[in-house]
């Protein structure tokens, strides 16, 4: 399985995740935006994540919705304009020192998607993935405000761990927001080195996503 982490315009839990990375001796794959890559406050976490050895791809440069929430039919893009926005992210992506040869794979924004954003970013060579369904872990974004939608840690992790029960999570991405708005004081990265240590202790391998994938 893999450990996935997405991040945009906000990282204040990025330093914490490496820490736990680092200590767990686990290899993370970090999915960054242009604005992530460009902005000066989170260039120390992007030249940890390379020296610490973690896999770096995009997530696309401005974060862009690319269909309505409820019907992905309705495009709210261009072809031209959503691969303009992937070139820069991947130009992005060059400029701190990625290698092009291991971009196979990206994120896309909002881990949201049509077929035709699919076929639109393999055009310039990149696959689309996402966190595997079943699990709730990307719901870390929300917040008590947000009412019915918002789900706390514990029922965040009482999901994982009960779905691992009844069906294993071999071969899934675990998806992990970075930073999440401020109005949500339960941060679901507080508890990684929880989660790693339990798959750990039941003999799920930790793997990037190139290495999982291929």
């Amino acid at each position: 399985m893999a450990l996935v982490f997405t991040g945009h315009d906000l990282s204040e839990g990025t330093a914490e995740v490496l820490a736990s990375l680092k200590n767990n001796q686990v290899k993370g794959s970090f999915f960054l935006t242009g604005d992530y890559l460009r902005n000066p406050s989170f260039k120390p976490y992007v030249r940890q994540m390379l020296n610490d050895g973690h896999w770096v791809s995009g997530h696309s440069d401005k974060h862009l919705l690319v269909s309505d929430w409820a019907s992905r039919d309705e495009l709210l893009v261009t072809r031209d304009s959503f691969v303009a926005d992937l070139k820069a992210n991947l130009k992005a992506l060059e400029s701190v020192g990625i290698d092009m040869a291991d971009m196979a794979f990206y994120i896309p924004s909002y881990e949201w998607y049509t077929s035709e954003t699919v076929d639109w970013a393999n055009t310039v060579g990149l696959y689309s993935v996402n966190y595997t369904p079943g699990i709730r872990t990307a719901a870390d974004y929300t917040y008590p405000e947000m009412g019915a939608r918002y789900l706390s840690s514990t029922a965040i992790l009482g999901n994982l761990w009960s779905y691992e029960a009844r069906f294993g999570l071999n071969g899934f991405l675990i998806l992990v927001h970075m930073g999440t708005d401020d109005r949500r004081k339960d941060k679901l990265y507080h508890h990684l080195d929880d989660i790693i240590s339990i798959l750990k202790g039941k003999g799920y391998e930790l793997v990037d996503v190139p290495d999982l994938l291929k």
